[in-house]
């Protein structure tokens, strides 16, 4: 239904509608609610449905677009993802949103997160009430250790390579050691385009991870990283902007 209908409308016409169907599915946490993040300004600290703990945010375009998009139509947790987890990996972590959804959703869960930019502190923020469930790094996931810097963007940042590095970073082993099992049930990435350089090269961790939900970004990630998912024993499906990959039994 979704693909006929953004098949059929132009694209701005089709944006329009789904901001709001987005504000009509935000009705659930109360007409009042509605109007402020549609008209409201500043800081806002709201209790959402979906989550366990109140969450606070900025009310702009960018955030208006985070809360609409994952707290409000629950984006993140689209596709099949595992009916339990003990431990997530969130790669692009923003102001903790996606983290405090999964946490929410599995509450036997650790969440690693990582997040380079200034959001960092956002996400410290709205994950201090899950304790140590929430693992924050400010620090970029890449594939191998090496001099990299940032650049900020909308409700991401984008990592580039760098002949001088001011930026931490944590590679996938350094990941998996923070894991009780050794194992990751969700890695979800979305890192703006830096998700080619983690896969760029051997990716013998894909072997300890159930199932990774990422959102691709430019020509290259989408023509090489679903292939090596695939080659890895994953099993893949589109929902929105995600691509969710569960690896197959056997």
């Amino acid at each position: 239904m979704k693909k006929t209908i953004r098949s059929i409308l132009p694209m701005p016409w089709y944006r329009r509608l789904a901001r709001l169907y987005s504000y009509a599915l935000a009705l659930q946490e109360g007409p009042g609610f509605v109007l402020r993040l549609a008209f409201g300004r500043g800081e806002w600290t709201h209790r959402f449905r979906a989550l366990v703990h109140p969450f606070t945010f900025r009310i702009d375009e960018e955030n208006r677009k985070v809360v609409l998009g994952n707290l409000i139509r629950k984006e993140v947790l689209a596709g099949p993802l595992p009916a339990e987890a003990r431990f997530i990996v969130d790669a692009g972590g923003y102001i903790g949103d996606s983290a405090a959804l999964f946490m929410s959703r599995y509450p036997q869960a650790q969440c690693l997160v990582l997040e380079p930019g200034q959001a960092h502190a956002w996400a410290e923020r709205n994950l201090a009430s899950y304790g140590r469930r929430a693992i924050l790094r400010k620090a970029a996931l890449m594939g191998s250790a090496g001099s990299f810097r940032m650049h900020e963007a909308d409700t991401g940042s984008q990592v580039v390579a760098a002949t001088e590095g001011t930026l931490e970073v944590m590679t996938m082993p350094e990941a998996l050691a923070l894991s009780p099992s050794g194992r990751i049930d969700i890695l979800k990435i979305d890192i703006e385009g830096a998700e080619v350089e983690l896969f760029k090269g051997p990716c013998d961790w894909l072997r300890t991870v159930t199932c990774v939900s990422i959102e691709l970004h430019g020509e290259v990630a989408k023509a090489e990283i679903p292939k090596t998912l695939v080659a890895a024993g994953f099993k893949l499906s589109q929902h929105g902007s995600l691509t969710v990959a569960v690896r197959q039994e056997g």
